[in-house]
């Protein structure tokens, strides 16, 4: 079992990861505040100072990473880059992040209820933060080469599908590889040209 460090005064964020981390082990059926103190080695009334029900953590769990995910995709495509060398920054920084916090992308895509439109809006309701960076990276890369507006939802999903398989693949804890992950996001990508001719076509 994997804990993480409790520190005087971060309580907070201490049950936020070490709930992050029991949520993956035994998910949602097997979640609890109490199990959270438990884990921590706090009481089991410590939670109840930083969050009223399991929902509220559950809420700032999610919170939690989607700002984090967010603001490292965010800084990666900031300042004057090319499409396809935004593209590539923001492929990297995904992986990147994954690869610093492994227990982020089970929970994120299994655990916490996220729901993410590929081809625009629910109801109404702003895109996931995260994926609208990377939608908005990609439309600028489509528009770049000459690709038609109908076809940014499939081409989204083919980028997307990419640098997201790697991350499931590097954070997945029966897969080993001596290689760099990177280099893989790499390969894929500067091999792509052939898909995005294809697609003109």
């Amino acid at each position: 079992m994997k804990e993480t460090a409790y520190h005087h005064g971060d309580l907070r964020n201490t049950l936020i990861e070490n709930g992050i981390e029991l949520i993956n082990e035994d998910g949602v059926g097997g979640f609890s505040l109490r199990k959270v103190a438990a884990r921590c080695g706090v009481s089991h009334a410590a939670p109840y100072s930083h969050f009223k029900d399991v929902q509220e953590l559950l809420s700032a769990m999610a919170d939690h990473v989607t700002s984090q995910f967010t603001e490292s995709l965010r800084r990666s495509v900031e300042g004057d880059y090319a499409p396809q060398e935004a593209m590539n920054r923001l492929g990297t920084a995904y992986i990147a992040f994954f690869q610093q916090h492994p227990a982020y992308f089970p929970f994120l895509f299994f655990q916490s209820g996220i729901t993410i439109q590929v081809d625009g809006e629910i109801d109404g309701a702003p895109p996931y933060p995260p994926f609208a960076v990377f939608r908005e990276t990609g439309i600028r890369l489509f528009r770049s080469q000459g690709l038609p507006e109908e076809t940014d939802g499939k081409m989204l999903l083919a980028f997307w599908s990419l640098v997201h398989g790697v991350a499931s693949l590097l954070t997945s804890s029966g897969i080993r590889y001596s290689g760099d992950w990177q280099e893989v996001w790499q390969t894929i990508l500067h091999s792509g040209g052939d898909m995005h001719e294809n697609d003109r076509t």
